[in-house]
């Protein structure tokens, strides 16, 4: 899907990934991508991405929360060794299917690919991963002075229009200086 800025958009996201096997009919333990474990528990079907780059439906046949994660039931791994196949490996969702972010917050996937400029209009460049940290998330925004990490906080990303791709930035004095091999001592 193209956005209005021309960016390809992606047709489907992670929603979470496998971390281990858990009994023995093949349940997973996966880590969810999103602030409430239990939102797992309203799919009925995720996708697995094949390594020729086709997708697998999968139906989600039991939820149980764990914590701050899920335990899975998928369909097609009902043992212990084919549920083995899928750690490390991520469940996708259907963009359109996926629930909105609340007001004032982003998923990964609506990030990247923005323009990111300076709030003078200067371009810095676009945003090419978010890093998932314990205080606040980094931008991986990739320019042509270099790559730079951005903290992904109100005080520096001032403004984010999704609709448009674009983002307007206003950073501490120094920051991108790192990232183009110019900064002092």
């Amino acid at each position: 899907m193209e956005s209005e800025g021309g960016r390809r958009m992606p047709d489907r996201i992670a929603i979470a990934q496998v971390d281990r096997v858990r009994g023995l009919i093949g349940e997973v333990v996966v880590t969810v991508h999103a602030d409430d474990p239990s939102r797992m528990s309203e799919l009925g079907n995720v996708y697995l991405e094949g390594a020729a780059g086709g997708w697998e439906e999968i139906t989600i046949l039991g939820f149980k929360r764990l914590g701050e994660r899920a335990v899975l039931r998928l369909s097609g791994y009902d043992t212990p060794e084919k549920a083995k196949s899928l750690v490390g490996r991520e469940l996708f969702v259907d963009r359109e299917t996926s629930t909105p972010a609340p007001a004032g917050r982003y998923y990964a996937y609506q990030l990247i690919g923005l323009e990111a400029r300076l709030e003078d209009g200067t371009p810095v460049g676009l945003v090419e991963e978010v890093l998932g940290q314990p205080m606040q998330d980094l931008l991986v925004i990739r320019g042509r002075s270099g790559e730079f990490l951005v903290p992904f906080v109100p005080a520096i990303c001032t403004q984010i229009d999704v609709q448009a791709r674009t983002m307007v930035l206003n950073p501490p004095e120094g920051l991108l200086d790192l990232g183009d091999g110019r900064a002092d001592d």
